[in-house]
């Protein structure tokens, strides 16, 4: 008979994803968890709180860690997770952190397939550089003006900005989400793309498809927890005014 460990290894990235989600239902909606301590950047693990890509990362190093490690442990994990969210090795700086949604899914290619082209997408006129344009939010920021160490790291982020408004934004549009839908297979990642300027993702979940009912596992801010949603993606995309529309992202 097989063990745990190499059952793990048959199944795919998305379906390991969906029972790491499953496995973390329940678990408490915190805002700002890697922010606590703006004195100081450094890794920080929590399977007891999260936030919406805190929770999807979690979820896709976990499963990265069972498909991708030879002897899994929290140790392989913690690698899997500074590799998920810093561009640089430690010591980290506030800017070596990956903010923007749209970086984190371009910088993890090898893992992660961008399939909203495929599912009627467009691109779209949406420049990032929601984190500069409103750096006074941000507490590590917030002091440009006058700590050369927060000056720096707003410049280094103003550069990323840059870089990725080199390559098109793209979309599903709010009112082509329901067509999409069929596309949509269970554990791709959803990206909910925010109307705000500069900002390029407001929310993001693992979708779950059951008998033809496209829905999704996410960090709700509004249930405080882990949640299965009651709403598919295109009925809560429909019903939020800030939402522009998804992009779908497929683990490989």
């Amino acid at each position: 008979m097989k063990s745990a460990r190499e059952a793990g290894r048959t199944l795919s990235t998305s379906d390991l994803m969906v029972s790491a989600a499953r496995q973390l239902m329940g678990t408490k909606y915190v805002g700002g968890t890697l922010d606590r301590d703006p004195s100081s950047e450094k890794l920080t693990i929590s399977l007891t709180e999260t936030d919406c890509i805190l929770f999807v990362e979690t979820c896709l190093d976990l499963a990265l860690t069972v498909k991708e490690t030879e002897q899994p442990s929290f140790r392989s994990f913690a690698r899997k997770v500074a590799w998920s969210r810093y561009r640089n090795a430690p010591p980290y700086r506030y800017s070596d952190r990956i903010h923007y949604t749209t970086e984190w899914i371009r910088l993890k290619s090898r893992q992660l397939e961008d399939i909203t082209m495929q599912l009627g997408g467009c691109r779209v006129d949406h420049p990032i550089f929601y984190m500069s344009a409103n750096y006074q939010k941000y507490k590590q920021l917030a002091q440009a003006n006058d700590i050369p160490r927060a000056a720096l790291d707003l410049k280094r982020i103003k550069d990323v900005e840059e870089g990725l408004n080199k390559e098109p934004m793209t979309l599903i549009p709010r009112d082509k989400v329901a067509e999409a839908e069929p596309g949509i297979h269970t554990g791709d990642i959803i990206c909910f793309c925010s109307s705000v300027e500069g900002l390029d993702i407001a929310h993001v979940a693992i979708a779950v498809v059951e008998d033809g009912r496209v829905g999704f596992i996410h960090a709700s801010q509004n249930e405080g927890k882990v949640v299965l949603d009651a709403k598919t993606i295109s009925e809560y995309v429909s019903g939020r005014h800030n939402l522009s529309g998804i992009k779908v992202v497929r683990p490989r």
